[in-house]
C-alpha cells in the first residue's frame, strides 16, 4: 500500500491571528476562531519528527475544520532546535500557559509533546494522533532515519524524562488514535503504550496510515477526534 501523503497538497491560508509567547518567530500561535459559539479550547500541536524543515502550515486545513465545527483552536508553533528537546517542551508549556483551558490534540511527534504535557494544570485532556510515545523501542527501530537521536542529541535511555512510556502516571484522560497500517510511527508504540496504561482509550483504525489521521475530508476519522473531544 503507498502511503497517503496528499494531505500536505491542501492549502489554507493563515488565520492571521497570531499570538507570540517568547522572543523566537517560531514562538507563536497561530488561532483560528471557532464559528459560531465556542464549545472549548483546542491546542493543536503538530508533527514532523522535531525536524525543523516541518512547521505547522501543514496542520492549518485540520485547524480550519476544528474551528468550523465550533472550537476555538490554537495552531502551536514551536522551537524545533534538534538537539535540544527542552526548547520543545518548554515551548508547549508556555504556549499553554497562554492558552489556558484546553484540550491538546497532537500528531505523531506532537503527540508525543502533548504526552509530555499532560502535567501542565491548563490540560484538560489529551487526544494522541499516532503519538511517538515510545521513545526507547522507536530508536530501536531508527524510526524516520534516527530522528529520536537527533531530537534528543543523546540516547533516548539518557532522557527518560521525555519518554511517555517512563511518566509514573497520566494526569488527564487520554485517547490514542492510531492507524493500523502507519508507514511512520508503527502502531506497535500505541499498543504498548496502552498496554502500560489501561485507562486510556484506545482507537485503532484498520486500513489507515499516518497522515490520515490530520486530513480533514477522512470524515469518519475526524469524527472519530470530535467524539473524543467531548
Amino acid at each position: 500500500m503507498s502511503e497517503d501523503r496528499s494531505v500536505f497538497d491542501l492549502v489554507e491560508p493563515s488565520s492571521g491571528e497570531l499570538i507570540s509567547y517568547g522572543d523566537s518567530a517560531d514562538q507563536v500561535i497561530e488561532l483560528f476562531r471557532a464559528t459560531g459559539t465556542s464549545k472549548k479550547s483546542i491546542g493543536l500541536i503538530h508533527g514532523g519528527y522535531w525536524r525543523p524543515e516541518y512547521d505547522r502550515a501543514h496542520l492549518r486545513p485540520y485547524a480550519a475544520r476544528l474551528a468550523a465545527e465550533g472550537f476555538d483552536t490554537y495552531l502551536i508553533e514551536y522551537r524545533r532546535t534538534q538537539g535540544s528537546p527542552d526548547e520543545y517542551v518548554e515551548d508547549i508549556e508556555s504556549a499553554v500557559e497562554v492558552i489556558g483551558d484546553c484540550t491538546l490534540i497532537g500528531h505523531s511527534a506532537g503527540g508525543h509533546l502533548a504526552l509530555l504535557a499532560s502535567k501542565s494544570p491548563q490540560v484538560k485532556k489529551i487526544v494522541a494522533l499516532a503519538p511517538v510515545s515510545d521513545l526507547v523501542r522507536g530508536e530501536a527501530l531508527n524510526l524516520d532515519g534516527g530522528a529520536i537521536t537527533l531530537f534528543l542529541g543523546c540516547d533516548s535511555d539518557d532522557r527518560p524524562d521525555l519518554d511517555p512510556m517512563k511518566l509514573s502516571a497520566l494526569k488527564v484522560p487520554v485517547t490514542v488514535i492510531h492507524g493500523a497500517n502507519d508507514e511512520r510511527v508503527p502502531v506497535e508504540l500505541s499498543q504498548s503504550f496502552v498496554e502500560k496504561f489501561s485507562e486510556i482509550e484506545y482507537v485503532e483504525i484498520p486500513d489507515c496510515g499516518h497522515f490520515e489521521l490530520i486530513d480533514p475530508r477522512k470524515d469518519l476519522i475526524f469524527r472519530l477526534v470530535l467524539r473524543a473531544l467531548h
